[in-house]
């Protein structure tokens, strides 16, 4: 896993309930880094904290402009994120005046099926740095975002898989939609077009459906914990996708997804309690 206005070139990287950048909101959300060839940005937003932060990570092949999140209330700053290649930025939200994400709250909904992680049933080795390679795919985008989260939390992080939102949905594809029009990560989040609870990430600008589950996703992750307890401001600017991934109160992830008529993938992951 806040939102600030945003510029996305190229390619894209989360809100506490975290191609050229990736981006998260907590409460709001924080960002990740941003692959090669992608076409946007990716950012969360969750909203709990009060600052938000936008960064700019280093040049990929294709160059691109990332952006960072909205919170829903308190100060902005500009901050140098990282990323592989690209900017990344992430925002806390809060409570107070001012444009920004929701904080925890919104509709709790019936959850759907239940996600299958793919970590296996073996006894898990704990490993933050791990590179995976995506499972194989169900043929169903939201399940295969839902499992990919799902992978890092049980066979990295060996913290329990999240459950599939169904009943989310249908909200996530709205906002990825909106935020794609827009141009502007977290911008359906920020202006409340439907009402998810939690925090949310997302990956803009990618240039497929598959670049967002194999490499969005790795890159999210790759922010690896904090040095800190208390990770504000720049800390949470360099590691917000990944706080808001393994956030230990979440229990729910709905995914959403829009591709342009260029072919861009804009992508939302809605994380709640």
């Amino acid at each position: 896993m806040r939102t600030a206005g945003v510029e996305l070139a190229m390619i894209a990287l989360v809100l506490a309930l975290g191609c050229s950048s990736s981006e998260n909101q907590p409460g709001g959300a924080a960002g990740a880094s941003s692959p090669a060839g992608g076409g946007g940005s990716t950012a969360n937003t969750s909203g709990s904290a009060g600052q938000s932060s936008s960064g700019t990570g280093g040049a990929v092949s294709s160059g691109g402009t990332g952006h960072g999140g909205i919170p829903s209330g308190g100060n902005a700053t500009a901050g140098t994120g990282q990323g592989g290649g690209g900017s990344s930025g992430m925002s806390t939200g809060g409570a107070g005046a001012g444009a920004g994400g929701r904080g925890s709250g919104g509709s709790a909904g019936a959850n759907g099926g239940g996600a299958s992680g793919s970590g296996g049933t073996g006894a898990c080795t704990k490993n933050l740095a791990c590179k995976l390679s995506p499972p194989p795919t169900t043929g169903d985008i939201y399940q295969d975002c839902v499992d990919r989260i799902n992978q890092f939390l049980t066979q990295c992080a060996c913290l329990p898989a999240l459950a599939r939102r169904n009943d989310g949905e249908a909200c996530a594809d709205q906002m990825a939609e909106y935020d794609a029009a827009q141009n502007t990560a977290h911008a359906g989040f920020t202006a409340k077009i439907c009402t998810p609870s939690g925090s949310q990430n997302e990956c803009p600008g990618y240039s497929s459906n598959t670049q967002v589950i194999g490499l969005c996703m790795q890159q999210m992750w790759d922010e690896g914990p904090p040095p800190t307890s208390t990770c504000t401001g720049t800390c949470y600017e360099t590691h917000g996708h990944f706080i808001n991934m393994t956030d230990a109160s979440v229990t729910k992830v709905a995914c959403g997804f829009h591709q342009t008529a260029d072919g861009k993938v804009w992508a939302v992951q809605n994380f709640s309690r």
